[in-house]
């Protein structure tokens, strides 16, 4: 196989995965969690998560397990672009498609051209990759990232016989700012350690040097130094509120979101609204969509890849490849990272957990099949299961594009941010309008899309009980008697919070007011999502 060919593939895959995330951009709202990066640009951010220096707060982390790495990074791009689904969005596709790229050059490395190609293509058309790094709720574009890079420059720095220090530095520096962007990126150390202890100790004894070893702490610890100094000055506070381990009967359960995440249909559902009676499918108006309805009529309906198959023959190939160690390291890899995930309590039952995996099944695969000596029949094998990507891929389009998005991803919040009149930049406080949003999934991305201009105020938790505390009460009783204010909500059934919509009209009727509906914000495909209204 010449440089021209692969070189080829490289740019057709990496074309592809862009063509297919910009297909992607417009079809799901901006998720709640998704815009939580901004959070701390935006709206009041946490004491426990700021650095003081020189009486200013540097924010560290959004949350105890998340750092402000995104945040930095936007700064620039919603300062020139605004807060919009492509200013945020499209710079993660990017990102994944750097991902594709250096995988490429990863597998080159690891196991030859062939491996290259099949690896290189699957991880490119792989559906839960694809969207995940699309639409980065996770967050994972960043982590997946890191790690690929990462490892990328470490194989660099163990292959070449002059040991370049600064393939060493950086991809332990990309490794810290991992951890980082996110501390479940501890389960990923642990998969790569394990991996290279285990099938390369010859190669850890070599290079453990006193001078390499000093070099990647302090390279890794640079990179990691945000999260670590948060700790420190709270003390394990990321350990401490989110290492807590689960038993072996809960960790079993864990297994059928793996098993989705795996065959391609674990956003199915959960991205997009399927077929039934909640569909109100609308007419096919792009050619994406139109070609998408064209393809499921000749091939059918598909809503599993073939990985889990894939995968399944691969290690009856154990003969084949047992002599390659960059498949051993792959089992060792994905074996460690999802027993640590399985047994994490609260973690690893989604797909945004179970994709952090990724892309060593790819890997895996890769190496395995080109280990074959029947490379067309390798090829071929590879085509196979593209092809069955490419099929689940069109469904999700398809349902994207006839259904809507489904849950918080619905594309209502575009017309409800433009709904909610921008009081200007900056504000004038004597025209300022609170807004309580009483439920969850909303929040984020208004302060986002408006870029921090509204007067948000959380107002959820006093309604998220039967029974409110004193100072529930008191909360209730000053936003009912706030003349000026409005809410916004899901109208009923649409709730994320059961119930809060309920409970909030038996105060407004208790205290002896009304609930005046100003405007109910329908989604693209007709279903009433949100509602707007005062207390009168």
């Amino acid at each position: 196989m010449t440089h021209l060919s692969i070189r080829f593939q490289i740019g057709a895959a990496c074309c592809f995965f862009i063509l297919i995330g910009l297909a992607v951009i417009p079809y799901a709202g901006i998720q709640n969690d998704e815009a939580l990066f901004a959070a701390p640009l935006y709206e009041v951010n946490s004491k426990d998560f700021c650095f003081i220096a020189f009486h200013h707060q540097i924010p560290l982390m959004v949350m105890t397990y998340i750092g402000t790495l995104k945040t930095l990074i936007y700064i620039p791009i919603l300062k020139f672009f605004g807060g919009n689904i492509w200013s945020v969005r499209l710079p993660m596709v990017l990102i994944g498609t750097l991902t594709v790229f250096f995988f490429f050059k990863l597998l080159l490395r690891t196991a030859g051209p062939t491996a290259a190609t099949i690896g290189g293509l699957l991880l490119a058309t792989d559906p839960i990759f694809l969207l995940t790094n699309t639409i980065d709720w996770g967050p994972v574009a960043l982590g997946h990232f890191f790690l690929v890079t990462g490892c990328l420059l470490l194989l660099r720095f163990a292959q070449d016989v002059r040991h370049l220090m600064g393939n060493l530095a950086l991809g332990c520096f990309l490794l810290g700012l991992g951890l980082w962007n996110k501390a479940l990126f501890l389960w990923v150390l642990g998969g790569l350690a394990a991996g290279t202890l285990l099938v390369f100790p010859l190669e850890v004894k070599r290079l453990a040097t006193r001078r390499n070893l000093i070099v990647a702490i302090v390279a890794f610890l640079f990179g990691a130094s945000p999260f670590v100094m948060y700790n420190v000055r709270r003390p394990n506070a990321t350990i401490g509120q989110n290492a807590h381990f689960d038993s072996w009967r809960v960790a079993l359960q864990k297994i059928p979101p793996l098993e989705v995440t795996v065959d391609g249909s674990g956003l199915l559902g959960f991205f997009t609204i399927e077929n039934g009676p909640d569909a109100h499918p609308k007419p096919l108006v792009s050619r994406h969509g139109r070609f998408a309805q064209w393809a499921q009529d000749r091939f059918g309906e598909h809503r599993q890849t073939g990985m889990l198959y894939g995968l399944g023959i691969a290690l009856l190939l154990v003969p084949w490849w047992w002599r390659f160690r960059a498949a051993w390291f792959a089992v060792v890899f994905l074996l460690t990272v999802w027993t640590l995930m399985a047994f994490t309590r609260d973690a690893g039952g989604s797909v945004h957990h179970c994709v952090l995996l990724w892309p060593f099944p790819e890997l895996f695969l890769g190496v395995t099949f080109a280990a074959l000596p029947w490379r067309r029949i390798a090829l071929l094998a590879g085509a196979v299961l593209v092809a069955m990507n490419l099929l689940v891929l069109n469904r999700y389009i398809l349902d994207f594009e006839r259904n809507g998005a489904a849950n918080n991803f619905t594309d209502a919040l575009f017309p409800l941010s433009l709904a909610i009149a921008d009081p200007g930049d900056p504000p004038n406080p004597q025209t300022e309008q609170p807004i309580y949003v009483v439920d969850w999934g909303m929040l984020n991305t208004l302060a986002l899309t408006h870029q921090g201009r509204l007067m948000l105020r959380v107002g959820d938790p006093p309604f998220m009980t039967d029974h409110p505390s004193p100072d529930d009460r008191r909360s209730i009783d000053y936003m009912l008697n706030d003349r000026t204010g409005i809410f916004v909500g899901h109208v009923p059934g649409r709730e994320a919070n059961t119930g809060v919509g309920k409970r909030l009209e038996r105060e407004v009727a208790a205290a002896g007011y009304r609930k005046e509906t100003i405007q109910t914000i329908s989604d693209s495909n007709g279903r009433p999502v949100f509602e707007i209204f005062r207390v009168r």
